[in-house]
């Protein structure tokens, strides 16, 4: 067995390249549950995995040679893995979307043209209702909670 090399770097360039390698290590993720089949449908958005079963294991393939190269990196270079906190995800996702909803309200459509009433009407105040799902969503997220999924002050359902 060959002997691990290590090669000492500046917090800088740690910093730079785990940055980048993370974010590939991510993409990578996501192409392996596409791999395996994974679709999602909602109400509006619908993915269609229209990947041959040649084509997913071909990619779970590579997928595999590419992690095992960032675990070399890793060791080599003595990257420390980081866990992504997924409530700071949600309440970054939940900020974009309340101001893609903002910028959807019938005055900032006018730099489309005329817009009619009824539409004004009826989008503004759905719109909201959208809006303050958003900022609730990203508020659960924020809150702290003791290890249970419940927030802190939050009784659990069969106390009295």
């Amino acid at each position: 067995m060959a002997a691990r090399r290590h090669i000492p770097l500046s917090d800088n360039h740690r910093r730079a390249i785990t940055t980048t390698l993370t974010l590939l290590d991510q993409r990578l993720c996501e192409f392996e549950h596409i791999a395996r089949g994974r679709e999602t449908r909602s109400v509006l958005y619908r993915q269609a995995n229209d990947l041959s079963a040649a084509q997913r294991k071909r990619l779970l393939n590579e997928i595999a040679t590419a992690r095992e190269t960032l675990r070399e990196i890793k060791d080599t270079l003595s990257l420390e893995t980081e866990p992504e906190s997924l409530s700071s995800q949600v309440r970054a996702g939940s900020s974009s979307m309340w101001e893609s909803l903002i910028e959807t309200q019938s005055r900032r459509l006018r730099g489309y043209g005329k817009v009619p009433q009824a539409l004004a009407e009826y989008l503004d105040p759905t719109l909201d209702r959208l809006i303050d799902c958003s900022v609730n969503i990203g508020n659960i997220a924020q809150r702290r909670t003791d290890g249970t999924g419940r927030d802190a002050n939050e009784r659990p359902a069969d106390a009295c």
